[in-house]
């Protein structure tokens, strides 16, 4: 398999992806409910099963198609696999109430910490400047971004060497990299930019001080390239995901809505579907 071509629709027709996607779903919610993890609770009159919405959720992303536009299409063009579904708004209440399981099934798939670690920052806008207050988001904050000023959050995660994100952390706009300390304590080994040279623990490039004395820290250029690994996974969350197109009035609807794009590039870059498939990896 190409090294650059890890996405199943490569390999598995839409069809074949929907019912995998399914039968993992089910199979996993199946596994989690034997270990007692709590379940939201079923809604009065409620049209389509859990499984059912998540996998639907996950089937539009990896599309790459807008969440309410997909979802409203789905409506009727894949009417055969979910004949009854509920409202778009009770469709976006299902999954913010399940923001645990997405969790646990994202982290889940990370196979968890990993002999190297690489931790980063990726802002998550919501709204221009100021703006983000008239959305009623606690602890929303202001900060300055690639593209500049923006309102909304931050998103701190860490990645294995697998690519496979397995701790993460929502901050507001306006957080540092000191604010994560907690987030890689106790990991072993742990590569950041030079935003993370004030966290104990984490390996930075070496960095200038007023004056313009260098101060060394041991880097090695192999470690430059690993840490390269995670701007990478950041774009394809961005590209293929939408992680830059983030709609939320809530910050739960927030954390569901980061829950299930960090739960489906695991489920991309696990590979799950093509071992499920038979694919030559």
């Amino acid at each position: 398999m190409h090294p650059d071509r890890e996405h199943p629709l490569y390999y598995l027709d839409a069809e074949t992806l929907l019912t995998a996607t399914y039968i993992w779903v089910d199979d996993q919610l199946k596994a989690l409910q034997a270990q007692g993890i709590r379940f939201p609770k079923k809604q009065k009159y409620q049209k389509a099963t859990l499984a059912e919405l998540l996998t639907l959720a996950i089937f539009l992303l990896l599309q790459g198609q807008d969440l309410a536009k997909g979802y409203l299409a789905a409506k009727s063009m894949l009417k055969a696999y979910f004949p009854a579904l509920p409202h778009l708004s009770r469709f976006y209440r299902v999954l913010q109430k399940a923001q645990g399981l997405l969790a646990h099934l994202a982290v889940g798939l990370s196979g968890g910490e990993g002999l190297l670690q690489v931790v980063d920052l990726k802002p998550l806008p919501l709204a221009q400047g100021h703006r983000i207050h008239s959305l009623g988001l606690p602890e929303a904050a202001v900060g300055v971004g690639p593209l500049g000023a923006f309102g909304g959050y931050v998103l701190m995660p860490v990645m294995n060497e697998q690519g496979l994100f397995f701790r993460y952390a929502l901050f507001p706009g306006n957080a540092r990299e000191t604010w994560g300390r907690e987030l890689v304590a106790d990991l072993p080994a742990v590569l950041g930019d030079r935003g993370f040279r004030w966290v104990q623990g984490v390996q930075t490039p070496p960095y200038r001080l007023r004056g313009g004395k260098v101060v060394e820290t041991g880097w090695k250029d192999w470690m430059g390239r690993v840490r390269n690994w995670i701007e990478t996974r950041f774009s394809v969350m961005v590209r293929s995901l939408g992680l830059h197109r983030l709609e939320a009035r809530s910050y739960w609807g927030l954390v569901a809505r980061v829950n299930l794009i960090l739960l489906v590039h695991n489920f991309i870059r696990s590979r799950v579907l093509l071992k499920m498939a038979g694919v030559e990896l």
